[in-house]
């Protein structure tokens, strides 16, 4: 069976409760909470459950930013697309300077 510390951390990690909520779930006191969060045992068990939990829901993650990428709204496909890009470590082109020596001439190609 979990201990209240187990449980403090698991209801902080995987639900949108607040401390005092967190603390009247337990039946015990808020301060006990905010002792714990000075711990750094606490903190570093509290960071791998959010790393297993973060594992947990990872490949849901996937599936809607592939979903996403066949969106009505072109900005969010835009935006789907560039979150994985970017994630993948596709990085867009540098910038460089360019120097012109003579003033660019338009075409007009709209009829």
């Amino acid at each position: 069976m979990a201990t209240k510390y187990e449980k403090v951390i698991s209801l902080m990690v995987r639900t949108n409760m607040s401390q005092r909520e967190i603390a009247q779930e337990l039946d015990m006191a808020e301060e006990t909470i905010s002792r714990y969060k000075k711990r750094k045992d606490f903190r570093d068990r509290t960071f791998e459950v959010e790393r297993e939990f973060l594992g947990e829901i990872s490949s849901e993650g996937v599936r809607t930013m592939r979903q996403l990428l066949a969106a009505k709204s072109e900005l969010v496909r835009f935006n789907a697309a560039k979150d994985i890009l970017d994630r993948t470590g596709h990085l867009p082109v540098t910038k460089s300077e360019v120097q012109v020596t003579e003033p660019p001439t338009f075409e007009d190609d709209i009829s």
